[in-house]
């Protein structure tokens, strides 16, 4: 990984981390985070990626926004997500590039509902399943200042 990687991406213990992040009234600003959050998370996408996602916590914002991937470079962003439902908890080892080199084995729900708002401030609602479920839970958490550390069970 290169030194831009590590300057990037926060790193736990950092307690920004563990903070819980506060709701975006400031779409501009909102503009702003998502750029850098993309420009981050295509330093470490890659084309066999299947589930990936940054929250804005990781790059140093304690604002309730983070992406996922869709596809290679190819992101939703997510405003003020709140959960309408969820369902089909599971065990999945899982890592984050926050705990670097660590794995954690987790349960995650594998079909959410959601309800947020995208960069034109508009809600939509949208149903996410499999592995993107997996990284929408985890960037929740991040927002909610949780850790895969606080929940999971180290592996390596």
């Amino acid at each position: 990984m290169s030194s831009i990687f590590h300057q990037s991406i926060i790193q736990d213990p950092d307690k920004i981390l563990h903070t819980t992040s506060t709701t975006v009234t400031d779409f501009e600003e909102a503009k702003k985070i998502v750029n850098k959050l993309i420009d981050v998370t295509k330093m470490v996408d890659r084309p066999l990626k299947f589930w990936l996602g940054m929250a804005a916590p990781q790059i140093g914002y304690t604002k309730r926004i983070f992406i996922l991937r869709n596809s290679y470079r190819n992101y939703t962003v997510m405003i003020n997500p709140e959960i309408l439902a969820q369902k089909w908890l599971l065990p999945l080892v899982s890592k984050c590039y926050s705990l670097a080199g660590q794995l954690y084995l987790t349960k995650y729900h594998f079909w959410f509902k959601v309800n947020y708002q995208n960069l034109d401030e508009r809600w939509c609602t949208e149903v996410i399943r499999g592995g993107r479920a997996a990284a929408l839970q985890q960037e929740l958490d991040h927002i909610n200042g949780v850790m895969l550390s606080d929940k999971g069970k180290r592996l390596l």
